[in-house]
């Protein structure tokens, strides 16, 4: 994409206001943007990434990443922006109280701490205390932080419940597979983190769809125990 530096700019903001992005939001954006400045459109997903790929030797400097994820409770591939720097204390947002800000660690902690990661929607609000000698968080307010914060990809609103978003996915991955190692942990595959996606039947370990799809061309057995692999990788539509 010659003399693309400006389209480049422009869809980092993109990013940056959107959080997270599906491919067909990518085109929305990259469609007048390219036009624009007569510059050749990636046209495949493939296109997309070396795009992307280029944008991110540009901003890592400023601990900045726009980062591909699948998201499997939605069985989606998300673009996300991210800070490399990142910390349950200091990514809920700027203008925020410390009751504000611990209200986000505790939501936080207290998804993770779920098996399948997710809580119902009430719990939210009703479960939650934040112990402080000032004034605690109203519901109301609770209610518009957690809009907010899904907004920004943190968190999701689905199946009447509350999810890591896949924002957290990728900038808290570490605070989350470290705090929370029992039951989040990372593909042992590709790495990196993994929710909500395929476990062997035997061993229970879990793996990304695509990562074992893979490796499983090769072999017909579960890396990390060695039995014959038998779970379907058929996508299943259940929520958890």
């Amino acid at each position: 994409m010659s003399g693309s530096q400006p389209v480049k700019r422009a869809f980092i903001r993109a990013c940056k206001n959107r959080s997270y992005l599906g491919y067909d939001l990518i085109d929305e954006i990259l469609t007048p943007l390219c036009g624009m400045h007569k510059v050749t459109k990636p046209s495949s997903k493939e296109a997309v990434k070396a795009f992307v790929s280029e944008i991110n030797d540009s901003i890592e400097e400023f601990c900045q990443s726009l980062v591909f994820i699948k998201y499997a409770i939605k069985g989606e591939e998300y673009l996300v922006y991210a800070k490399t720097d990142a910390t349950p204390d200091n990514i809920a947002n700027t203008g925020l109280t410390a009751e504000e800000c611990q209200y986000f660690s505790k939501l936080l902690d207290k998804i993770a701490a779920e098996e399948n990661c997710h809580i119902p929607w009430n719990a939210a609000y009703n479960e939650l205390s934040v112990q402080s000698s000032a004034k605690p968080v109203k519901k109301s307010r609770m209610q518009h932080l957690l809009h907010k914060w899904s907004e920004m990809g943190y968190f999701i609103d689905l199946y009447d419940s509350i999810y890591l978003g896949p924002r957290s996915l990728v900038e808290l991955s570490f605070y989350l597979t470290s705090n929370h190692s029992d039951h989040i942990k990372n593909c042992t595959l590709c790495k990196c983190l993994v929710l909500w996606d395929v476990k062997c039947a035997s061993c229970q370990i879990q793996f990304h769809r695509d990562c074992i799809h893979k490796y499983l061309q090769k072999r017909d057995i579960c890396p990390s125990c060695t039995n014959l692999w038998t779970t379907s990788l058929r996508r299943s539509t259940s929520s958890s």
